[in-house]
């Protein structure tokens, strides 16, 4: 009968550690922010065929934006918002300014819209490169 149960506990244990999404692996040049930590501001523009999202960065963000971009020049460069790619630009010019804009595309829209309203910062440490 121990047996039983612990197996049953086991399955439920692994059910409930399955149900819980993995963060998307993502290799490359990346620039990781978060909504709640990151932004002091941002907004959405949302038009037929085109969807966008505009963020003013904090002292913070905007510098490790300014430096991703010194590091990746003429690269490619994942940003990913709230554990979601949204884009991958060729970086073409140091961003100096704490101001960004982001197209969407409809998938990534779909899965970023709801963490946006997010107001709790987690800051989670990151691993060296």
């Amino acid at each position: 009968m121990k047996f039983l149960l612990s197996a049953a506990a086991l399955l439920i244990s692994t059910a409930a550690m399955a149900a819980t999404p993995a963060k998307p692996v993502i290799t490359g040049n990346i620039l990781r922010l978060d909504s709640a930590c990151d932004f002091t501001e941002s907004s959405l523009n949302i038009q037929r065929d085109n969807l966008s999202l505009s963020a003013t960065l904090n002292k913070l963000a905007a510098a490790r934006l300014q430096q991703a971009t010194g590091d990746f020049l003429n690269q490619s460069m994942v940003v990913v918002i709230n554990d979601v790619p949204v884009s991958a630009p060729v970086v073409r010019t140091v961003i100096n300014t704490g101001k960004v804009q982001f197209a969407l595309g409809r998938d990534a829209a779909a899965q970023l819209l709801p963490t946006l309203l997010e107001t709790t910062c987690i800051r989670e440490t990151s691993a060296p490169r």
